[in-house]
């Protein structure tokens, strides 16, 4: 809102890190489904109890994952996820994929968010921040939620209300969550997400927002950095499309709602 009253442009490099973020996501997804911290803390510490890991790790295969979101970043968790054979492929959006894309993943949209989060065994949030989804995830759509789903979010982390999150995992309701993002960031030591666990004294894989910054990543960005300031320093301004959030005193992109209110 500033930049567009100041008519500041504002630009991103787009796409340098959606790879790393969605291998990031997947990888999360096989952590909690397959309950491999606690399975490595174990080793850590010494310990060797098989039975104490496996009664709650499970196969992704035959599992139904829906993501929510499937712009860049959902898109190609769909891509990644696909090959292990899951049960069904959903997503929510505002916009529908294109029939070839949709079919490429085998993917099914699901208009209604509370349906979409009762049918899935994982889902993945990868949704941006804006009046609209800020503190999405409370505890009405906790309680819609499958019972004993995993979630994971490497969106943003006011996405999801930190105390309805805890109950919903310390009472069962889901099963495990894997957050890469915080509400507030950096979180404080005695944030409740780094401590919170399910009735096993597992499913928690939170992580420092990490997902988005691997070394590939990052010589990517700084390159578009570099290109962008090029750009504006020669007075050619010719930005790539996609990296424009706002130009001009308006926005550039829907990425920021419909609203406007970010």
């Amino acid at each position: 809102t500033a930049a567009n009253e100041r008519k500041i442009d504002v630009l991103e490099v787009t796409g340098s890190n959606v790879t790393s973020v969605a291998e990031h996501a997947v990888m999360t997804i096989l952590n909690l489904v397959r309950n491999f911290v606690p399975a490595h803390e174990q080793i850590v510490k010494g310990d060797w109890d098989v039975a104490a890991v496996a009664k709650d790790s499970y196969d992704l295969e035959g599992k139904t994952v829906a993501t929510i979101g499937a712009g860049r970043i959902g898109y190609r968790i769909l891509e990644r996820l696909k090959p292990f054979d899951p049960k069904e492929l959903l997503y929510f959006d505002y916009q529908a994929l294109s029939k070839a894309r949709e079919e490429k993943v085998q993917a099914r949209r699901i208009k209604d968010l509370k349906e979409i989060v009762g049918m899935a065994d994982v889902i993945t949030i990868n949704a941006p921040l804006h009046e609209g989804t800020f503190g999405l995830f409370n505890k009405d759509l906790f309680s819609h939620v499958k019972k004993g789903a995993w979630i994971v979010n490497t969106a943003r982390g006011a996405i999801v209300d930190t105390e309805a999150l805890v109950e919903a995992l310390e009472s069962g309701q889901i099963r495990g969550y894997g957050g890469d993002v915080w509400y507030p960031q950096p979180a404080p030591k005695d944030h409740p997400w780094r401590y919170m666990v399910n009735k096993y004294g597992a499913g928690n894989a939170m992580t420092p927002h990490i997902s988005g910054t691997s070394l590939d990543a990052q010589a990517r960005y700084a390159l578009g950095v570099k290109n962008i300031l090029d750009n504006y320093f020669s007075g050619k301004e010719e930005y790539r499309p996609q990296d424009i959030i706002v130009k001009d005193g308006k926005y550039a992109t829907k990425s920021y709602g419909d609203d406007k209110k970010t």
